[in-house]
């Protein structure tokens, strides 16, 4: 949740008597910006949080800007557009990425990323054309497969990031090397930005051919890929309703109603914290660890209350952060207490299951002196 200070105000375009109203005031929409930079001694500064209410037709200016203004950094905006200015509780509208990644060897991500483009444009669940999928290096070790939303005939969706998780889950047997990320179906979840630069290779996100995912090298598509233009004459089909893949997604939804929407209260509390701790980020990021899933899942859910978040969103949330490793009954139990029991985590808490970084401790509601 943030602000209308924190927002840019975009000037709103003249309408003539020939212009259609989506035209002359096109539907304003909200994205979040983020930002890395290596720092000395192997230290990184990491900047997030930066939102935008942009439009269909000023999005790309605000990209190629944010891009130009930050040319030493590492730049990644939000996998979902947010229909309002609470991402947590916005309507999602977003492309279905799916993100391969290997440390080790980049070869297995190609392949794996290769496999799952053929199922994509084979199988009966998704007959996607090829020339409709989009395909990017991300600057180091990654590969990402777009699908566009379009092609499932969604538009906002409340619930975008875990009917694509579970698509995503379906996918895994097609990629055997094991390198498909399932992480990174959160709605707040931060990619990459096309075009934007590595800061640790100097390389830039840049879309490849489908030729070229397993014939090159890695050193080959690292060259290739220092130069920010690279793959622009690339020419892609205008994303359609595919009907295979529309059915597809509606099966996939009614798995989700199925597997995770239980019923809570839709309202909230008063908001009483108005910004994310980078502490929180960090638990939320990492996911369940082992030994201190029920610890951290307990402060989660006192967090979501703070921020003003419904019982409701605040379950869905704890269910997608969850990711199965805790038992149903486990997590309702400890949901329920920590919702209603008004509790309140501090400092002394937190920093057993999170970093502090020092620079948000003047301004920090959770700071407490030790």
């Amino acid at each position: 949740m943030f602000t209308p200070g924190q927002l840019f105000n975009t000037a709103q375009i003249v309408q003539t008597p020939a212009m259609p109203e989506s035209l002359a005031n096109p539907a304003p929409f909200y994205i979040e910006f983020g930002r890395n930079k290596p720092g000395k001694e192997g230290a990184n500064i990491f900047i997030r949080n930066e939102y935008r209410q942009v439009n269909w037709m000023n999005y790309q200016q605000f990209v190629q800007d944010y891009i130009r203004n930050n040319p030493e950094w590492g730049l990644y905006t939000t996998a979902f557009q947010y229909s309002t200015s609470d991402p947590y509780t916005a309507d999602l509208r977003g492309d279905f990425f799916i993100d391969f990644d290997d440390e080790e060897d980049i070869k297995k991500a190609q392949e794996d990323a290769l496999k799952i483009i053929q199922h994509l444009t084979i199988s009966p669940n998704y007959k996607i054309p090829v020339n409709m999928i989009r395909v990017y290096f991300s600057g180091k070790k990654g590969i990402h497969v777009i699908v566009p939303f379009r092609c499932f005939g969604v538009e906002w969706h409340p619930h975008l990031d875990k009917v694509y998780k579970i698509m995503a889950e379906e996918l895994m047997p097609f990629a055997p090397n094991k390198t498909l990320d399932m992480k990174v179906y959160e709605r707040r979840r931060l990619f990459r930005l096309p075009g934007s630069k590595h800061p640790s290779t100097g390389s830039y996100k840049v879309p490849m051919e489908l030729k070229h995912l397993l014939a090159k090298s890695e050193s080959d598509i690292q060259q290739l890929s220092k130069e920010p233009q690279y793959g622009a004459w690339i020419q892609y089909d205008n994303p359609r309703p595919i009907l295979e893949a529309q059915r597809y997604f509606s099966l996939c939804e009614q798995k989700f109603i199925h597997r995770f929407k239980k019923v809570f209260s839709k309202s909230g509390e008063d908001q009483t914290l108005d910004f994310d701790p980078p502490c929180y980020e960090e638990m939320i990021e990492n996911g369940p660890v082992k030994g201190s899933r029920n610890h951290i899942a307990s402060m989660l859910v006192a967090f979501w209350r703070q921020r003003g978040i419904s019982e409701q969103d605040a379950w869905d949330m704890l269910v997608d952060w969850n990711n199965g490793s805790l038992t149903e009954r486990e997590l309702q139990t400890l949901f329920r207490s920590n919702f209603k029991g008004r509790y309140v985590y501090g400092c002394n808490s937190i920093k057993l299951h999170a970093n502090c970084p020092a620079t948000c401790r003047d301004d920090c509601k959770f700071f407490k002196t030790t």
